[in-house]
């Protein structure tokens, strides 16, 4: 028997699939998700749930954590696995102390439940003679915009936290490496900023409860340029990395600095790993380091 998966029956079905303590099945002909009856089911209107068991769980936590890049929250959560007993209370556990992880945490969670579903709905599309529906769930921005501000740079309310973000950043420049390499590593980063002074200008992000959680700082260059800004900070707090803020950060920037007027945007040094980010933004690489035409098409 047909029947439309819509998204109110998707999250019951989600649901179910997650509850290890009974079984349940979906009835076709009332739409919905009932305890599966002892004896012999209907097979036109009674069909079995996709398969979702603890191991599917923490294969799911493993491959969450493995990816995640907000550092101190994945370790905590990498040591939670492999303690034994009681995993998934504990990671629920890290998580509270994490909100923006956590969050991201349901999303992924919710992608992957969703992808197990769609391939069980495409099973029984094909054999009602039916075309499959896309299995494509866009990864998008709306956890960042709804859990985060980006606005321009106020000096009253962002100076402190910038300077105290920027020490961080610092330290773990000096953390990066043993010795004299540590201290270079650090000074090479303090040289390259240009500091926030009375005429800096750039953008922040912040939590919904006002937490700072990153920045990114312009300046005109050379002093007098009316139409060409260099980067002169770029930093996520430690706590909130991994969750896609650079990116919103940059992205957020470009539209500022495009309505404004800026045309050429003029990167020194970034971290390797966030140059792929760069070449997406329409960026390109020379020998000063990375260049943006905000007035071509983005």
């Amino acid at each position: 028997m047909v029947f439309d998966l819509t998204d109110a029956l998707a999250h019951d079905i989600m649901f179910a699939m997650e509850n290890q303590e009974a079984d349940f099945v979906l009835d076709a002909r009332s739409g919905s998700v009932v305890p599966a009856a002892g004896e012999a089911a209907d097979e036109e209107t009674v069909y079995t749930l996709p398969t979702w068991d603890s191991r599917d769980g923490y294969r799911m936590l493993e491959s969450f954590v493995s990816d995640l890049h907000a550092p101190r929250a994945r370790q905590e959560l990498k040591d939670a696995l492999i303690a034994g007993r009681g995993v998934f209370r504990n990671c629920k556990t890290i998580f509270k102390r994490y909100p923006e992880v956590e969050r991201k945490w349901h999303f992924y969670k919710e992608k992957q439940l969703r992808f197990r579903l769609m391939e069980w709905y495409n099973v029984l599309r094909e054999s009602w003679g039916l075309e499959v529906l896309s299995e494509d769930f866009d990864d998008s921005n709306d956890l960042i915009e709804e859990d985060f501000v980006f606005r321009a740079y106020n000096p009253a309310q962002d100076r402190d936290c910038v300077a105290l973000g920027a020490d961080a950043v610092l330290a773990e420049c000096r953390e990066s490496a043993e010795g004299e390499l540590g201290q270079a590593f650090a000074e090479l980063w303090r040289r390259s900023d240009f500091g926030t002074g009375g005429d800096a200008r750039g953008f922040v992000c912040r939590t919904l409860t006002d937490e700072f959680a990153g920045c990114l700082m312009v300046a005109p260059f050379p002093s007098c340029a009316k139409k060409t800004v260099v980067l002169t900070r770029f930093f996520v707090n430690q706590n909130y990395r991994g969750l896609g803020i650079a990116r919103a950060l940059l992205s957020f920037c470009l539209s500022q600095l495009r309505s404004h007027g800026i045309r050429w945007f003029i990167i020194t040094r970034i971290p390797q790993i966030l140059e792929p980010m760069l070449i997406r933004s329409g960026f390109e690489k020379n020998d000063v380091g990375f260049v943006a035409d905000l007035y071509e098409e983005s």
